[in-house]
């Protein structure tokens, strides 16, 4: 298992490199049903390897990884769980690279991070957004030097990366840096880390 969420109702779903959960068959990803204690498939699943799932507000699931297809349908290493309709959708053509981690901004925007140059039809380096006004992938300034490993979403809105990069928006960050959400720029966090990246935790006073 790679990546775990937790939903409002108390079911849980798990992703990873697995094809059975509970003796049940599913395709790398799966849900624990609190109700009945017994573990579903989401759909068809995807085809590959699930690294990074996100609860959405209005109950989706955004999930990002190695998988080529989700539901059956094209989707290249990211996917919409939609919870209503228990069916996949895809966003755009996806990533040329495997999408590591992903988050949601508070205006509804996705961002995906991972091995990846270009999203959509976009250059992308290492890190994108989704923007759900015009429906397409944009760049995150001039993105990160190397691969993203973790996002997290801060109080006021601004985003923070970390993974395998020296440089974030052509700044010298040393594989965690901060983008503002409001002047789109990317900050180091002070003089960085030593070494990977690989999970980030926000606490209640922000920090």
């Amino acid at each position: 298992i790679a990546a775990l969420a937790a939903l409002p109702n108390g079911d849980v779903v798990a992703g990873g490199d697995f094809n059975n959960t509970g003796g049940a068959p599913v395709n790398f990803i799966a849900r624990w049903e609190s109700a009945t204690g017994q573990w579903s498939g989401l759909g068809l699943g995807v085809n590959g390897e699930v690294n990074a799932i996100v609860p959405l507000t209005n109950g989706d699931l955004l999930v990002g990884g190695a998988f080529a297809t989700a539901g059956g349908m094209t989707a290249n290493r990211i996917a919409i769980w939609r919870e209503a309709s228990s069916t996949w959708s895809v966003l755009g053509s996806g990533m040329n690279g495997i999408v590591d981690a992903v988050a949601a901004l508070p205006n509804g925007d996705l961002i995906a991070g991972g091995r990846f140059t270009t999203a959509g039809d976009a250059p992308a380096s290492y890190i994108a957004r989704w923007r759900s006004s015009s429906g397409g992938w944009s760049t995150l300034d001039s993105g990160v030097s190397g691969w993203v490993y973790a996002l997290a979403v801060l109080p006021d809105g601004d985003l923070v990366a970390g993974g395998e990069f020296s440089s974030a928006g052509g700044q010298a960050a040393s594989r965690i840096a901060r983008w503002n959400g409001a002047t789109g720029v990317w900050s180091p966090l002070s003089s960085g880390i030593g070494g990977w990246v690989s999970s980030l935790a926000v606490l209640p006073n922000g920090d």
